[in-house]
């Protein structure tokens, strides 16, 4: 009987260490591992919003051809630098992947509104030269991503 106990408290004892220490590990996994405090992040997301808004702006005064280009920039402008604020904030190869894949597409938008703003001969060429760009871009990222 003397044995049986002893080996029920030796097995309720390695059960509570076990279950601490999975407790542990949970709760050390649920942290993210952020480079900056919350308000700093929404700070500086104020910021790049408010910078875009007056890129936008400054836009409008631009003739037609050449408004929708800097439309172009100003918006690509600003998913970099969110993804940018993002990587940084949450600190991970995930979000530093997706702050390069959105540097590449932004980098194919801002090329794509040049090619349609010009009454270039050549605009399919254009379009043609900013697609394999991007793909050769794209396939860079993904390569350094995995």
């Amino acid at each position: 009987m003397r044995r049986t106990s002893l080996a029920f408290a030796f097995v309720m004892l390695a059960a509570a260490f076990f279950a601490a220490a999975a407790w542990g590990i949970q709760s050390a996994m649920d942290t993210s591992p952020t480079l900056m405090s919350r308000t700093d992040h929404d700070r500086e997301w104020r910021a790049i919003e408010r910078h875009t808004r007056e890129a936008l702006g400054a836009c409008r005064s631009a003739s037609e051809a050449v408004r929708e280009a800097c439309r172009a920039r100003a918006r690509a402008e600003d998913r970099v630098a969110k993804a940018d604020l993002d990587a940084l904030y949450f600190g991970t190869v995930q979000a530093a992947a997706r702050a390069r894949d959105v540097r590449a597409r932004a980098s194919f938008d801002v090329a794509r509104a040049g090619c349609l703003a010009s009454e270039d001969p050549e605009r399919s060429r254009c379009l043609a030269r900013a697609r394999s760009e991007q793909a050769k871009v794209l396939a860079s990222t993904k390569l350094a991503a995995t």
